[in-house]
């Protein structure tokens, strides 16, 4: 913020040589200029900024329709307004989202090779909902920046909502060999190198290639050092996390080693940590060591409430829907089913009510899955399709979830049965 502050004095103090410049600025401004009167919290604070820029940037935008970099701006800002507008057990809203698709669209026919229009595109269209409508854009992408890091690995938010997991692991194999081509240059890259594998581990696990999966385990294991991002947190876990549960292997799943490798301050990133104790109580649990299980959901409770104690009610409650998940474990394990069950879907709901952030190819394990195994190992087959057949709807073509869907389709149900 202070960077920011700082940049918009140097403007300010440069002048702005023609009106467009001056409107530039002013939007820029907008966001770094502290509410009033100030907010009451963090997010409330970032949202007052973010709106603000946004009606600057609007305000650019139809002083020069002309101008496509003042479009492509305008259309980011009403994307990035519409992610502080997230609510709990409220069906989202993609108006925001479809204008700025809408405006960027309208740009491609005279800027075919702006990257920006391709860019913003696919941050827009970035949900099960609307994903097709960028697949033609992400495919095109790597023609305009071929070694780019993140311009491989962008097309891979479209490819991952709609199940393409070949193309997903293509691009993100791409996008990490040219990170780390980039590394002995720009630090940042190292972050970028786990994000594009994080992505990889998850759609060779969805392809069932092990080998693949295990040798993406050790890269991420054997980093040595990393730019403190929290993006790159929460991958170098999920990674790891997603690597034991995807595979069902309890045991490695409860082995998981918390804060490795020991590259970052982890205790700066809970909701990152959060990950590795989801792994260990849910392998824990249904280990049948259900003291680890509770210390482990424990450690989970302490991350939400760090997570509030600084105002990130995202992560805050996603986190929160982890640790339900885990004591619902707990619950079903110890046999005390319909408690556990219940509490599941409890926990499947609050996730389901906000969509996957964009740090994240997918959850580790989707926790409304989770409850689709649960009732089929009750053999309450039709509630089991059903659960299955909505976790398909929020994560497309995931492997374990089809294979759910299968079972639960093809066995009468069996009340009771195991």
């Amino acid at each position: 913020m202070e960077r920011g502050k700082a940049a918009v004095e140097k403007a300010r103090e440069l002048g702005a040589a023609t009106d467009r410049e001056e409107a530039y600025i002013a939007a820029v401004e907008a966001f770094f200029t502290d509410p009033v009167p100030a907010r009451e919290s963090r997010s409330r604070d970032h949202e007052a900024r973010v709106r603000a820029w946004l009606d600057a940037q609007q305000k650019v935008h139809e002083a020069y329709p002309e101008d496509v970099d003042a479009a492509a701006f305008y259309a980011l800002a009403e994307v990035c307004y519409a992610m502080t507008q997230f609510s709990p057990h409220q069906e989202r809203d993609f108006t925001r989202e479809k204008r700025a698709g809408e405006i960027i669209e309208s740009y491609f026919e005279d800027h075919p090779e702006h990257p920006g229009l391709f860019h913003y595109l696919i941050h827009a269209y970035d949900s099960p909902q609307l994903a097709e409508r960028a697949l033609e854009t992400a495919r095109e992408y790597d023609k305009l920046a071929p070694e780019s890091v993140h311009a491989l690995h962008m097309p891979s938010h479209i490819f991952v909502r709609l199940g393409y997991w070949e193309e997903t692991a293509e691009w993100n194999e791409r996008s990490a060999e040219a990170a780390v081509r980039e590394m002995d240059d720009d630090f940042h890259a190292t972050a970028h190198y786990v994000h594009a594998l994080d992505y990889m581990m998850f759609a060779y696990l969805q392809m069932g290639d092990d080998a693949k999966a295990k040798e993406t385990l050790r890269q991420v294991q054997e980093v040595e050092d990393m730019w403190g991002a929290p993006f790159a947190a929460y991958n170098i876990a999920a990674a790891q996390a997603r690597y034991y549960l995807e595979q069902r292997n309890w045991d490695g799943a409860a082995a998981l080693e918390p804060g490795m490798p020991d590259v970052l301050p982890w205790e700066n990133f809970p909701q990152a940590e959060a990950l590795f104790y989801f792994a260990r109580g849910i392998g824990a649990a249904r280990s049948g060591d259900f003291d680890q299980a509770e210390s482990d959901r424990d450690e989970i409770r302490q991350r939400v409430q760090a997570l509030r104690d600084v105002d990130d009610a995202y992560w805050a409650y996603m986190t929160e829907a982890l640790g339900k998940a885990v004591e619902a474990s707990l619950l079903f394990e110890r046999g005390r089913t319909e408690e556990g069950l219940a509490l599941m879907r409890e926990a499947a709901d609050l996730e389901d009510s906000m969509d996957k952030h964009p740090t994240t190819p997918g959850e580790v394990l989707p926790i409304r899955e989770l409850y689709g195994d649960l009732l089929a190992r009750e053999g309450r087959m039709e509630e089991a399709r059903v659960a299955f057949e909505a976790s398909l709807e929020r994560t497309p073509n995931r492997r374990q979830a089809l294979a759910g869907l299968e079972l639960a389709r093809a066995q009468p149900a069996t009340p009771g049965g195991r």
